[in-house]
């Protein structure tokens, strides 16, 4: 499973930026997951819920955003959507389709509390 290897890396970061920013925790984690990533939303979940325990993510949300898988055809030349990788084209039948979407895993933002000023929120980036 190696969406628990994710989850640890995921941990290993926030728990980093923790220390850079000077927050003491986590309140919400904010990933984009494509439907074409090879990674298992459910399993990702079940990974999250098991590792955090006495971290800064603890007590944290886990908000998932699934991307949809998208294609450019070679043959009819058209952005078709795409549900799982090395698939024919929808549209035409042909195969040759060259993902271009929902191959992402991508932390985009924290929300965290911070006994100085509040909850803010830090922004990820692909």
């Amino acid at each position: 499973m190696h969406e628990l290897s994710l989850v640890m890396n995921l941990l290993e970061i926030c728990e980093a930026e923790a220390i850079r920013r000077g927050f003491e925790r986590i309140d919400r984690v904010v990933l984009e997951v494509g439907v074409l990533s090879g990674v298992s939303v459910s399993a990702l979940t079940f990974g999250f819920e098991s590792a955090v325990r006495g971290t800064v993510l603890e007590f944290a949300e886990l908000e998932i955003r699934e991307i949809p898988g998208t294609g450019w055809c070679l043959h009819c030349e058209e952005t078709v959507p795409l549900v799982e990788p090395f698939r024919s084209c929808p549209g035409c039948g042909a195969s040759g389709v060259l993902p271009t979407g929902g191959t992402e895993f991508r932390l985009c933002e924290l929300i965290v509390s911070d006994n100085r000023a509040g909850g803010h929120s830090v922004q990820g980036g692909g």
